[in-house]
């Protein structure tokens, strides 16, 4: 009983281990463009030699990212997060299939309209999975949730310097 208690301590260990160092990780911030419009930008870091899925996979492939505005407050959303470079098509050998993805740093930007500024909340969900050519991480959901800054017309005019 005890070696059956220790081995699955070991693996439960290696498992955690592993689900924290994820091979993409993710930042968020949000910036006022007017004093009723904003966007909000999620930017993913790839560690090199992986690759983080596109948007849309083929039926058998892996899961594609997906972000999920559906619990923010006070605004609204328009359009559809868009990238900051198209994704790479290729060959995928672990999957057998042509599938897109990004294999450096990507930024996604997702445009709204404030609507109450006093509930005003991002909440965004991010469903997505990585491979490096040999291996894929299991497919995990991440959650941030960040405020909204006032606007402030002289940081869009002057940028901060370096």
């Amino acid at each position: 009983m005890k070696k059956a208690l220790t081995l699955f301590l070991v693996f439960a260990s290696i498992a955690l281990i592993s689900a924290a160092q994820s091979p993409v990780r993710w930042r968020t911030s949000v910036k006022m463009t007017s004093p009723t419009e904003g966007e909000i930008t999620i930017k993913a870091l790839i560690t090199d030699g992986w690759h983080l899925y596109a948007f849309d996979m083929p039926e058998g492939g892996p899961k594609p990212t997906r972000f999920d505005f559906s619990d923010c407050i006070g605004i609204a959303l328009e359009g559809s997060p868009k990238p900051s470079e198209a994704p790479i098509v290729q060959m995928d050998p672990l999957f057998g299939k042509n599938l897109s993805w990004w294999d450096r740093n990507v930024t996604f930007t997702q445009r709204f309209t404030l609507k109450n500024r006093k509930e005003a909340r991002v909440k965004v969900s991010i469903s997505f999975m990585s491979c490096n050519g040999g291996t894929c991480t299991p497919p995990r959901t991440e959650t941030i949730t960040t405020t909204i800054p006032e606007y402030n017309p002289s940081e869009l005019h002057h940028p901060k310097k370096p």
